[in-house]
């Protein structure tokens, strides 16, 4: 959508119909996940991932109230039409068990990754899935009540497809449901979904301490701006930036402490590193192989003449600095330059400032396809264009 929405023709109001739909999308996933009781811990693109925090011995439950959630959430998008003609699709994975949740960063900006076997049970869950599927992990069927849930085996595959809620018929999920929430210690007493949406919504607003500290989660450059009182959409716009996109795999990648302490270090000195070439960490997040750091040079009140250069200059020193941590086995790097979308997106109650495009893709891509290695992707005005991989961060 972001290259679409760059070219001329999309010249005037481009970045403002990519976040319109974009959000209007993303909205409606994100109204779904919290009237159903469940919470937004990130969004990575154009793709999201959901909690809902329970006891043990509710899982069985919920579990079927989340697999109504996604069948819903399916249904939304089978009966929408899009005006500029983009064939907009979800996919979603499901897994249950133990997370584990680690805050790092200093007293100026924190960031926070969520570890454990659920969470890398849903990545491959959602990477097995195909267009409109719910996929369930192994876990996730083992644990479920499947008496409610008709699935489709999927070759060579222990997680399975849902193929729908098969309900009884003197089965009420209205009652089911109200049941179920009351499991849930955030969702009100009431079953007035509008109400609970503007209860979520004005969480921050009655409650200056909590605003106040989860600051420090939010970008500098942006955090201004909005105290500056800029309306959110004013903070769209697709701009030129440089992408460092940058991996870790770890020696001991099942101990949370080792993880943690390195993660931390390597933390410690990107931060260091871009705020001398006035870069910045958009977000931190685990992919299926490690911990991975988005970097971003060039977001507004921070571009440079040598935006490209310092990007380079930087991935070169994290790279030899992230090789030398003893818990780190493998440091990738990818770096890419040119237009993306810089904005908000999510819903009003639960949204972020990102980046998507291509060039984001490219070098996340990079950064996983060329392991060990910092690899630089290239472009110029004949629209030709390759990958320079740098052997151990030097060239």
């Amino acid at each position: 959508m972001t290259e679409k929405f760059s070219t001329a023709m999309y010249m005037d109001r481009g970045a403002e119909q990519l976040v319109e739909i974009l959000n209007y999308y993303l909205s409606a996933i994100v109204e779904k996940v919290l009237i159903y009781g469940g919470d937004i811990l990130k969004f990575a693109g154009d793709a999201l991932l959901a909690l809902w925090k329970v006891d043990r011995k509710h899982l069985r439950n919920i579990i079927t109230v989340v697999v109504k959630c996604s069948l819903e959430i399916h249904g939304l998008f089978e009966t929408q039409e899009s005006e500029e003609d983009l064939d907009v699709q979800v996919k979603i994975g499901l897994a249950a068990g133990h997370i584990s949740m680690l805050v790092f960063g200093d007293e100026t900006r924190s960031y926070f990754l969520v570890m454990g076997q659920a969470v890398e049970d849903v990545r491959r869950a959602q990477n097995i899935a195909h267009m409109n599927d719910v996929i369930l992990s192994p876990n996730c069927w083992q644990l479920c009540d499947r008496s409610l849930i008709e699935i489709e085996r999927i070759p060579d595959q222990r997680a399975v497809k849902v193929t729908f809620l098969k309900t009884p018929p003197t089965f009420n999920f209205e009652e089911f449901f109200t049941r179920c929430m009351g499991f849930m210690s955030c969702y009100p007493s009431d079953d007035n979904k509008s109400k609970y949406l503007l209860r979520r919504a004005c969480v921050l607003a009655s409650d200056p301490v909590l605003e106040l500290s989860l600051q420090k989660y939010v970008m500098e450059s942006i955090l201004k701006q909005i105290d500056d009182r800029q309306l959110l959409g004013y903070l769209s716009e697709l701009r030129p930036v440089t992408i460092v996109f940058v991996n870790l795999m770890f020696k001991e990648p099942n101990k949370a402490e080792a993880i943690g302490s390195a993660i931390q270090d390597a933390c410690t000195h990107i931060t260091s590193i871009l705020k001398v070439f006035r870069g910045q960490i958009n977000k931190v997040f685990m992919f299926d192989k490690g911990c991975s750091f988005l970097c971003v040079f060039g977001f507004p009140g921070e571009k440079a003449p040598d935006e490209v250069t310092h990007a380079l200059e930087s991935a070169v020193d994290i790279f030899d600095f992230c090789s030398q941590v003893h818990k780190i086995h493998t440091v990738s790097i990818g770096v890419a330059s040119g237009i993306v979308f810089c904005g908000i997106v999510g819903h009003s109650v639960r949204h972020e400032y990102t980046v998507i495009g291509q060039k984001v893709n490219i070098a996340a891509r990079m950064m996983m396809y060329y392991p060990g290695i910092l690899a630089l992707f290239y472009s110029h005005a004949w629209g030709s264009a390759g990958c320079w991989p740098i052997q151990d961060g030097r060239s």
